[in-house]
């Protein structure tokens, strides 16, 4: 049998890839944990056997999550959670051959960190959004970003001068401010291997959340263009082993410019699993896999995360967004279903609400 564990299972992409291993894969044994107590009864139908860690501090939770591995005689460790990732890897020595499939921790932060990734993609001639050194040489639209957090944590859009005075006094030294990019979200998703890609998708954001500028919460596949040779550059300079996921902005000038590389399992890593990508294929054994994967056309959503957004659609008169999830409501795919794992999808709310508090 063998043995994966994956935390923290109460993420909307936890659950997704658990319940994708469970569904094309055979003779595994999926263990979850979670650092969130309500979890120890209400999580998602897709793991054999959850455990529920208490968090005192990062070193001493991940020094934990470490002994449950070694307790367990885990194979594969998939651990989700963004805000841990950095500190797993730097900590790799802990988890014997489980994490075999991550690359350092000097590339990782060479990803990481937008500062290091704004000078790759400067040297390799790749289109980034221009940068400024602070608030006052910037040019608005503008928009400033923390240097070492992921996705839209911290993300601050300057529109006009009034945003500017707002924060005119905020501790803006860990940040990064780049121009505005007008245009279609998108990214460009893979595994890689020593600077490789084994496995690429495109997709692109049909809805965000927040509205304004958020996490991708409906997406659909999309054209690969320029975004795997930028992908296929930087990875292979730095040589990366891992998953990343590229996001840019297509203009409509028809270009794409690269805004962030996340170098971690992403948010909308449903939309590839669901037609036919497998980022694991590498990680399990081929022997496992039933071979029942067949590729299709289906978009993706978040919920529900994405009644928010919708909601946000009608108060700024976007019709054209809850018309468009309407038109396609037979190919639309909820990540995680109430009527199909009501206590997953109740531990992604429970999740949610926490975070607010």
């Amino acid at each position: 049998m063998f043995k994966i564990l994956i935390g923290e299972i109460s993420s909307n992409k936890a659950i997704v890839i658990a319940k994708f291993i469970k569904k094309h894969y055979q003779n595994i044994q999926i263990f979850s944990y979670d650092n969130l107590s309500y979890t120890r009864k209400i999580h998602t139908k897709y793991v054999d056997e959850h455990i529920v860690l208490k968090k005192k501090d990062t070193t001493s939770y991940i020094k934990r999550i470490s002994e449950v591995i070694a307790d367990l005689k885990i194979d594969l460790f998939l651990p989700i959670h963004s805000d841990y990732i950095g500190e797993i890897i730097k900590r790799k020595y802990l988890f014997g051959n489980t994490l075999w499939y991550l690359g350092e921790y000097k590339d990782y932060e060479k990803l990481h960190i937008k500062k290091e990734l704004q000078k790759i993609a400067e040297r390799l001639e790749i289109n980034v959004p221009k940068e400024y050194t602070n608030i006052h040489t910037a040019k608005i639209p503008f928009v400033g970003k923390p240097t070492d957090k992921s996705s839209s944590k911290g993300v601050i859009y300057f529109n006009n001068e009034n945003k500017i005075n707002q924060y005119r006094e905020h501790d803006f030294s860990n940040y990064i401010f780049q121009d505005y990019i007008s245009g279609i979200g998108c990214g460009y998703s893979v595994y890689s291997h020593q600077g490789k890609i084994e496995v690429g998708f495109a997709h692109k954001r049909l809805l965000e959340f927040p509205y304004s500028g958020g996490s991708s919460i409906y997406r659909e596949s999309f054209k690969e263009g320029e975004m795997r040779k930028v992908a296929e550059k930087i990875l292979s300079t730095i040589n990366w082993t891992g998953f990343a996921m590229f996001e840019f902005k297509y203009t409509k000038e028809g270009q794409f410019i690269l805004i962030e590389v996340n170098p971690r399992i992403w948010g909308s890593i449903n939309q590839g699993l669901m037609n036919g990508v497998n980022y694991f294929k590498t990680l399990i054994p081929e022997d496992l896999n039933k071979g029942t994967m067949t590729k299709s056309e289906i978009r993706t959503y978040m919920s529900p995360q994405i009644y928010f957004s919708l909601l946000q659609s009608v108060f700024k008169l976007e019709i054209k967004n809850i018309i468009l999830f309407l038109k396609n409501f037979s190919s639309n795919k909820s990540d995680v279903s109430f009527w199909n794992d009501y206590k997953g999808y109740i531990s992604i709310i429970l999740r949610l609400l926490h975070r607010i508090k």
